[in-house]
């Protein structure tokens, strides 16, 4: 399944940890896909993609989609 597609699925705090050991593995298998692959340029594109995403009530699954947008947001 595609790390996109997993977001999709994030119900609850545990869907949500497993999401996090899918973004983990990506960076890890497929590093030449993220823009932002140092601690520094990912939070700074978390910045930058939490400025730009409409606002929206916290949930396990935004805050996973504000964690795969910084992953590539410039």
């Amino acid at each position: 399944m595609d790390i996109y597609d997993k977001v999709e699925g994030i119900n609850n705090q545990a869907d949500f940890v497993i999401f996090l050991k899918s973004l983990k593995k990506d960076l890890k298998e497929n590093k030449e896909d993220w823009e932002n692959d140092s601690l520094e340029r990912f939070l700074e594109g978390l910045y930058g993609y939490s400025m730009d995403k409409e606002e929206e009530s916290p949930t396990w699954r935004v805050f996973a989609e504000l964690l795969l947008g910084a992953k590539v947001y410039e």
